[in-house]
């Protein structure tokens, strides 16, 4: 903390990279802590009750440019950002389709509601009021059906326009009658009395084209609530009253509604073997056939086929119904695709290819084109994949700032899939998700974006080191080793100072002295020769 700290007092760029995300995993991921959560629960927590001020006020004053924009997003809210850049992206002069496809179609259920308060908050409108003003057509219907609207929103919308307007389109309230689970058909109920101020079952009564069992067997799917389901039902007495209903002459089809209206797909799934159990016939065949006739209801046998379907098998053939005219039935493409789980996607897409022996993803680029087409696709594609398509997206503009934006939120706070991430960029580009950002981008920013992409959530590592089956590192690199400074003894100057210091007398020169040592040499061996002559001289004396 104190690193960050003193970084952040210097405004050293590259060591408040370093301190607030690139070193960070070393420390979090041997205690099996997400690193985004490190960052918000720890890092950004301990800074304010330290005393060492408001991480994000320093962060955004000591950083500027994409850099800022980075570390900004990973001390906010994930869906506070992505409103941010949903905003930039439809501001100006044109609009980014592939970043509101990316968001939008990729969004958690329960991350709607979230992101449509955060958007209002900052912005103080909703958000399917900015994309109704910058999208249109089709495309517009993806956008605000699977990222503006939660399912039962969105389902309450498709039976409105259904039943609004001139004529009943008939199929569109048996798709979702058929294929809504009671607890998502109890809030659509809910969702279309907010939204319109009418109940739906009321509403679907008053239509003209809604009558006779078919009206009996839609309003009975409509008021189907979780609690009136049995959990265990009496399969045995069910049979029993199936078979009566079919047997004999004429049809008892109030008998067949009051059995298979109040029962979930897998329980019906459950009654139809014990059905072929107990008789050792198919029970679809044999409603189809009592329910076929010049007198018959096409849309009453068209329900009851749909529920005595498996419920994925069931959507993937309403999704090829939808490609049978001339033109695409769109509300039925929409209605079938948004507000699905991955898994749930994943088994549609099964059941499509098993059924059909075609693609869905195919069949959509065929089918469809434009930004429609990408929407679609993005619904039913992995959710990984259709992001990391959008990362390619906001890299072919790289000039533009909104595009860096979609980036930053494209890779922030995804740590738990961003090894799923990597894998789906290679597979959509051929080439790594790390080296790509080392092309397109440079400097610290770079070093960011790189430590993001690169990042491997722990999984399992708490039990590892428990068990002993492995050991932590350490949780800061170590330092280098520091060598002791040299010790240099310097004596004390002579007393009066250096020769030629401050007032001291300056050395004679050099060449100077050494013609005075000639000279004194030379008088020095005449006086030597002198004083040997007087020697002699009194020795002849004596």
């Amino acid at each position: 903390m104190h690193n960050l700290s003193e970084a952040l007092n210097d405004g050293d760029v590259g060591a408040i990279t370093e301190n607030l995300l690139t070193k960070v995993a070393r420390v979090c991921n041997p205690r099996g802590i997400l690193r985004q959560d490190y960052i918000r629960n720890e890092i950004e927590t301990k800074y304010g009750e330290y005393g060492y001020g408001d991480l994000r006020s320093d962060v955004s004053e000591k950083t500027s440019g994409a850099l800022k924009q980075l570390l900004m997003a990973l001390l906010s809210d994930k869906l506070d950002f992505d409103a941010q850049v949903l905003e930039k992206a439809m501001k100006g002069f044109g609009t980014d389709e592939d970043c509101l496809i990316t968001i939008l179609c990729t969004l958690e259920e329960d991350e709607i509601v979230p992101l449509q308060t955060a958007y209002a908050d900052r912005y103080e409108r909703s958000l399917q009021q900015a994309v109704e003003s910058e999208t249109s057509g089709k495309f517009k219907r993806v956008l605000i059906l699977a990222g503006c609207d939660t399912i039962d929103e969105a389902y309450a919308r498709v039976c409105h326009s259904a039943i609004s307007g001139m004529g009943t389109d008939e199929k569109a309230l048996i798709r979702l009658m058929v294929t809504c689970t009671p607890e998502v058909m109890n809030k659509t109920r809910e969702a279309y009395a907010r939204l319109y101020g009418a109940d739906l079952v009321d509403a679907m009564s008053g239509e003209w084209a809604v009558s006779g069992d078919f009206k009996r067997l839609l309003c009975a799917l409509a008021k189907k609530h979780p609690d009136n389901v049995a959990e265990e039902p009496d399969y045995a007495a069910d049979v029993a009253t199936l078979r009566d209903a079919v047997e004999g002459i004429g049809t008892d089809e109030a008998a067949i509604i009051d059995v298979l209206s109040c029962k979930t797909s897998e329980q019906i799934g459950a009654l139809k073997e014990a059905y072929k159990v107990e008789h050792g016939e198919m029970l679809k065949e044999r409603v189809k056939a009592e329910t076929t006739g010049l007198f018959e209801s096409a849309n009453f046998r068209a329900t009851l086929m749909g529920l005595l379907t498996p419920r994925e098998e069931q959507i993937a053939f309403y999704l090829k119904e939808a490609f049978a005219y001339w033109a695409n039935d769109d509300w039925g493409l929409i209605s079938m695709l948004v507000h699905r789980t991955e898994a749930e996607m994943k088994e549609i897409s099964r059941q499509y290819t098993i059924v059909h022996g075609a693609s869905l993803v195919a069949d959509l680029r065929k089918n469809c084109a434009g930004d429609y087409e990408k929407a679609l696709v993005a619904l039913v594609a992995p959710r990984a994949r259709t992001i990391a398509r959008g990362i390619r997206a906001a890299m072919s503009g790289w000039i533009s700032s909104t595009n860096k934006g979609a980036l930053i939120a494209l890779l922030t706070h995804r740590d738990a899939e961003m090894k799923t991430l990597r894998q789906q960029f290679e597979k959509e580009t051929d080439k790594s998700l790390v080296s790509v950002l080392k092309d397109e981008c440079s400097g610290e920013f770079e070093t960011a974006l790189v430590a993001l992409a690169s990042y491997t959530a722990p999984t399992g590592i708490q039990s590892r080191l428990a068990s002993g089956e492995e050991q932590a590192p350490d949780e800061t690199p170590p330092e280098p080793e520091k060598k002791e400074p040299e010790i240099v003894y310097v004596m004390p100057p002579p007393e009066g100072g250096y020769p030629g210091s401050l007032g001291q007398p300056g050395r004679r020169k050099r060449g100077k002295r050494g013609k005075r040592g000639k000279r004194g040499k030379r008088g020095s061996s005449s006086s030597s020769s002198s004083s040997s002559s007087s020697s002699s001289s009194s020795d002849e004396e004596e």
